[in-house]
Order: structure tokens, then sequence, then C-alpha cells
């Protein structure tokens, strides 16, 4: 093939390239349009993720398995370990008050999966009652 080929080149080659051209101007268009989200395209992204939201949280509602048993004996154990380091350092605090620092230093270690231990059981049911209101 020579050099100058692309002088006599086919119908075809210029199908193509008419075909990638409009391409590009389609993902253009496209992708100026993306660029400006109207506050309609915005409410419907926040109602359909509201939706799925909603539903993940239904679906672990009416789980009844095993693992979902388990799952709520180790909530209960951690709000039982949890409430018993702040009863303890009340309680020792009147004898001891450094010991009472060291047991709610403890209890601040796992407030961060106690707060979200609470969030994953009693959020669902509070995010229905915002969302029916």
């Amino acid at each position: 093939m020579a050099w100058y080929s692309f002088l006599t080149s086919t119908s075809k080659t210029a199908e193509t390239a008419a075909e990638a051209g409009k391409s590009i101007v389609d993902g253009l268009v496209s992708g100026i349009d993306a660029v400006f989200y109207t506050d309609e395209e915005k409410a419907q992204a926040r109602q359909k993720g509201s939706e799925t939201i909603l539903r993940f949280w239904e679906a672990i509602a009416r789980e009844n398995t095993e693992q979902s048993k388990a799952r709520r004996m180790l909530a209960k154990m951690t709000f039982q370990v949890f409430f018993f380091f702040l009863l303890a350092a009340a309680v020792v605090y009147r004898f001891d008050a450094e010991y009472a620092r060291f047991l709610l230093a403890l209890a601040g270690k796992i407030m961060f999966l106690v707060s979200a231990i609470g969030v994953i059981y009693f959020g669902p049911h509070q995010l229905q009652k915002i969302v029916k209101k």
C-alpha cells in the first residue's frame, strides 16, 4: 500500500470516519449536558437513593436467620459491656477517681462501635418515621 493511499480511500472509510465524528460529537454533547445537573435531576437522584436505602433496611429488618440472631446477641453484649463500664465508673468514682477515669477511657474506646450498632439497629425505624411524615 502506498503512502498516498488515503487520497484514494473508499466510501467505506469515509463512512467509518463520519461515524467516528458523530460519536465524538454525541459524546461531547452528552458530556456538556452532564455538567449541568438540574434541580429535577437532583431530586430524582435523591429519591432513588432514599428508596434504595429503605429497601436495604427493610430487607435487613425482615431477616431472621441464625446469622442475624448472632449479630443481635453480639450487639447486645457490646451494649452491656459499654454500660457496665459507665456504671462501674460511677460506682468506683467515690472510692478511686483515677480508676473511674480508666473505666471511662475503656468505655470511650468502644464508643464508636456502640454508636455504629445503635445507628444500624435504630436508624431504619427512625428513618421510616421521618419519611412517612
